[in-house]
C-alpha cells in the first residue's frame, strides 16, 4: 500500500521530535547511580502540554496551591530522571535519592543557592550547592543539573568519580529497558528492579494467611517460587485528557493465573505491603504467559501516590527568579503563599484520609504512603509562607512519621512476638522444638493454639498501632482548626 505524503510528513516530524528526547534520556541515564533499584523517567516538555496538566496548573508558579497538581515539574526542564535505591523488606525504606535534569538554560549555582537558602561549595572539581532541604545541587554539566539526597557530601563525590569515569550508565538492564519509551511512547514511566529482593523466610510468612491465595487455589511453595521469579514491575502513565496507567509485573516464569486470581493477589499484596493504590482496584487485569499486566484511568490521588514513590529531592531550586526579588515581600503576597501552602498539605492529608478507617493484622496498611507523604509536605515551596505556618506544616509532617512508624513497628512487633511461639507437630516419638516422651513435650503447644495465639497478639499489636493512628490524626485536625482560625485572623482571608 502506498502511504500518503502527509502521513510521511508526519512520521518525519514524529521522528525528528522523539529523537533529541531519547538522546537526553541516554545521557541523563549514565549519570545516575549505578546501585539503582528504582528509576523514573519523566519527559516534561510533552507532560506540560498535555490538557489534564494545562487545565490544572501543573506548571503554573510554585507559589499556586499544589491542590491542582499530581506532580511537581520543574518549569526550566526538558526532561527529568530519578533514581533511588529501596529497601523492600524495611517498608520500602529509600537509602537515598538521585535526580538528573536537562534545562533549557544554563542558571548560574549561585542563583539556586539563593532560591535553596543554601550555600556554594565545590566537590571534585564540580560547583554545588548544599541545601537545607539536606540535598546536593550538582552542576554536571552547562545545561545539566544533579540533586542528591541526603546532603552526604562524600557520597555525592563518589557520584561525581562515577560519572567522569563511566561512559556508558550502569542501570540494570531491566530498568534501563524500561527507560528506553521515555519521550517516544510515555511521558511518565516508573520502574522498579525487584529481582532477588523477596526474602524467602519474609515472604513464607506473609503468605500464610492470604485470602487470595486460598482462594486462588494456590500454594505457599508455588506462590513463593512464582514471586521469587519476579523481575520487577513497569508503570507507564500517559496523561491526555486524562491520565491513564499501564501497569506490568515481569516474572521468570509463565503465570498460571487467571486475571481475575491475578488481580486479588495484586491488590491485597500491595494493601499488606502499605501501598494500596485507590485506583488500581478499577483496572482492567489480564496474564500473559510471564506478565501480569493491568490498565485503566488514573486520579489526582493516585498520580500523587504514584509520583511520591521517588521524587525529585527539592522542589525549592525552581524558584529562581522569584528568589531574585531582593525587595520585602508584601503582605498580600505573604497571605497568598501561605494559602497555598496550607491548602497543599491540606490536600495531601485528605488523600490519607481515605486509608484513615481502614485496618490491617499486617501493622502497615498506610505506613508507607504516610512516610512519603511526610516527605511531601517537608518539600513544599516555602518562599514568603508564614513562619508560623511552617511550624504547623512541619509538626504535622512529624506526626505522620511517627503514626508510620508505629504501624510499621505493629508488623514487626507481632511478628518478633509470633516467632517465639512453640508449635508441637506430632512426629513418631519427637515434636519440631521439644523432645518428647509419654507424647509429653517440653512447653510446646498444639498447633491450633499456637494459630489462635498468633491471631491474638495481631489483634493486640493492631489495637496498639491503630490507637496511636486515632490519637495522631486527632492532634492533628486540632493543630490545623487551630492554625486555620489564627492564619485567617492575621491576614483577614478564608484559610
Amino acid at each position: 500500500m502506498k502511504m500518503s505524503p502527509w502521513f510521511c510528513s508526519v512520521c518525519l516530524v514524529l521522528t525528528v521530535v522523539a529523537t533529541p528526547v531519547i538522546a537526553q534520556v541516554d545521557e541523563l541515564a549514565a549519570k545516575l547511580p549505578s546501585n539503582a533499584n528504582v528509576v523514573v523517567g519523566i519527559d516534561v516538555k510533552s507532560l506540560s502540554n498535555a490538557p489534564l496538566a494545562i487545565k490544572e496548573g501543573w506548571m503554573n508558579d510554585l507559589e499556586e496551591a499544589f491542590v491542582k497538581r499530581a506532580v511537581f515539574l520543574p518549569p526550566e526542564a526538558n526532561t527529568v530522571l530519578i533514581a533511588s535505591e529501596i529497601r523492600a523488606e524495611e517498608n520500602f525504606r529509600q537509602l537515598w535519592e538521585a535526580a538528573v535534569m536537562s534545562i533549557s538554560e544554563p542558571i548560574s549555582m549561585r542563583s539556586y543557592a539563593r532560591a535553596e537558602g543554601g550555600y556554594l561549595d565545590e566537590i571534585e572539581g564540580t560547583e554545588v550547592v548544599w541545601s537545607p532541604s539536606n540535598a546536593y545541587l550538582v552542576q554536571m554539566e552547562e545545561q545539566t543539573l544533579g540533586v542528591y539526597y541526603p546532603a552526604a557530601r562524600q557520597i555525592v563525590g563518589r557520584w561525581l568519580e562515577a560519572t567522569v569515569t563511566s561512559s556508558a550508565d550502569q542501570l540494570t538492564p531491566f530498568l534501563k529497558n524500561a527507560l528506553k519509551d521515555v519521550g517516544t511512547q510515555q511521558q511518565f514511566v516508573i520502574a522498579i528492579d525487584l529481582k532477588n529482593m523477596a526474602t524467602p523466610h519474609r515472604l513464607e510468612a506473609g503468605l500464610q494467611n492470604v485470602e487470595a491465595l486460598k482462594k486462588a487455589g494456590l500454594t505457599v511453595p508455588a506462590a513463593m517460587k512464582l514471586i521469587g521469579s519476579l523481575q520487577g514491575a513497569v508503570v507507564e502513565v500517559s496523561v491526555g485528557e486524562k491520565a491513564t496507567a499501564s501497569t506490568r509485573l515481569q516474572f521468570g516464569e509463565s503465570v498460571n493465573l487467571t486475571d481475575e486470581a491475578a488481580r486479588d493477589l495484586l491488590l491485597e499484596a500491595l494493601n499488606n505491603l502499605g501501598l494500596t493504590l485507590p485506583d488500581l482496584a478499577n483496572h482492567e487485569f489480564s496474564v500473559d504467559g510471564y506478565a501480569l499486566m493491568a490498565e485503566g484511568e488514573l486520579s489526582n490521588e493516585g498520580l500523587r501516590r504514584l509520583f511520591s514513590v521517588v521524587e525529585i529531592p527539592t522542589t525549592k531550586f525552581s524558584q529562581v527568579n522569584v528568589a531574585q526579588e531582593e525587595q520585602e515581600p508584601s503582605e498580600d503576597k505573604i497571605a497568598s503563599a501561605s494559602q497555598a501552602y496550607f491548602q497543599s498539605v491540606l490536600t495531601l492529608l485528605d488523600d490519607l484520609r481515605t486509608d484513615r478507617n481502614k485496618t490491617s493484622t499486617q501493622g502497615g496498611m498506610d505506613a508507607v504512603w504516610m512516610d512519603r507523604y511526610a516527605r511531601k509536605i517537608d518539600r513544599l515551596p516555602i518562599l514568603n509562607v508564614d513562619d508560623e505556618l511552617l511550624d504547623w506544616g512541619t509538626k504535622t509532617a512529624e506526626t505522620l512519621r511517627i503514626m508510620s512508624s508505629a504501624r510499621k513497628n505493629a508488623g514487626l512487633s507481632a511478628g518478633a512476638q509470633k516467632s517465639t511461639l512453640r508449635t508441637s507437630a506430632y512426629s513418631g516419638n519427637y515434636y519440631d522444638y521439644n523432645y518428647s516422651y509419654n507424647n509429653s513435650g517440653y512447653g510446646g503447644t498444639s498447633a491450633d493454639e499456637t494459630s489462635k495465639n498468633k491471631a491474638q497478639i495481631d489483634r493486640q499489636i493492631q489495637s496498639q498501632a491503630t490507637s496511636k493512628r486515632v490519637e495522631g490524626w486527632q492532634l492533628i485536625d486540632d493543630a490545623t482548626a487551630d492554625i486555620r482560625r489564627t492564619m485567617t485572623q492575621r491576614y483577614n482571608v478564608e484559610f
